[in-house]
């Protein structure tokens, strides 16, 4: 029953590590650049993708680095993809940024924090890609060469908050995986220990960040990590009700919410939301026909399965 069990947590830390977006190196760019990135992720997370669009295409005409820029255009192709939305296109599209950023990436010399940050999304997003087309050897391999990078972090972990976020993640699931995978725990034994309560606290502290990004993804990782790791249904809750009342129009988090309504066996309330869901993907205007229809078909299979 080993390789099942290594099945299951290869998927589940792909996905805890990358379906959510990852941060893009900011030291260093222009004060327009940054703010133009600001609006990407606030339009993204808002789940208004014509404004990330134009975000993207605004910042393809700047000076920005090339690596940081194919990450930022694989990253809004990936919640496409994940939105329902021309699956075909939109899945050899992000394939294609992904492996222009790592091109790129591993021609600079400079392993500085930007450095580090833009490669380990790229391998964590190619990761997660991996995964998608079912490729579980593949996936894990990128993840592999992703934390490779991490342990660099670990030298110039402190105050940045971009830095902690990741720090937060590897720190939790180094020290699961040591703990409850034998198998694993031989693949990874060249890198650095974990700590699960270390790293529960870098990601508390960033999920109170004024930074949006930081905030927002690191109360998803929160979400998944009390979810599915530790099994605790009620701290999981806290931090999805956050993601809802923060970005009440992103339709993951709301399915993310729908699945705890029903773990919870909340009837009335699952009732209710669902036949509110299902109102707002009808009437939404920010996305198209493909992607209301897969959100339907989402919380039809949801319901379903009583999961």
């Amino acid at each position: 029953m080993i390789f099942p069990r290594y099945y299951l947590l290869t998927i589940l830390v792909v996905i805890a590590l990358s379906s959510f977006n990852s941060d893009f190196a900011q030291d260093g760019r222009t004060n327009d650049d940054s703010t133009l990135i600001n609006s990407y992720y606030h339009s993204l997370y808002n789940f208004s993708f014509s404004r990330a669009d134009s975000s993207v295409l605004l910042l393809s005409k700047s000076d920005m680095d090339r690596a940081t820029i194919y990450n930022i255009k694989a990253n809004l192709l990936w919640w496409k993809l994940i939105s329902g939305d021309s699956p075909n296109l939109n899945l050899q599209n992000c394939s294609y940024n992904i492996d222009e950023s790592i091109r790129l990436n591993l021609k600079n010399k400079q392993r500085d924090k930007d450095f580090l940050l833009n490669i380990i999304y790229s391998y964590s997003l190619k990761a997660r890609l991996e995964s998608y087309n079912g490729n579980t050897l593949k996936s894990f391999i990128c993840f592999y060469k992703s934390i490779g990078y991490i342990r660099e972090c670990i030298k110039i972990s402190g105050t940045d908050e971009n830095v902690n976020l990741i720090l937060g993640l590897y720190l939790y699931l180094m020290d699961y995986i040591r703990d409850e995978y034998n198998l694993l725990s031989t693949l990874l034994f060249s890198f650095p220990e974990g700590n699960k309560t270390k790293g529960l606290e870098y990601l508390e502290n960033c999920s109170v960040s004024k930074n949006e990004m930081v905030r927002t993804e690191a109360n998803y990782f929160l979400f998944k990590i009390y979810l599915d790791l530790e099994k605790d249904s009620n701290k999981a809750f806290v931090y999805v009700r956050v993601l809802n009342e923060q970005y009440p129009d992103n339709l993951v988090f709301n399915m993310e919410k729908l699945k705890l309504l029903l773990i919870f066996k909340k009837s009335n309330e699952t009732q209710l939301y669902r036949k509110m869901l299902i109102d707002k993907i009808q009437t939404a205007e920010n996305i198209n026909t493909l992607q209301k229809n897969h959100f339907l078909s989402q919380v039809d299979q949801i319901i379903k399965a009583g999961i």
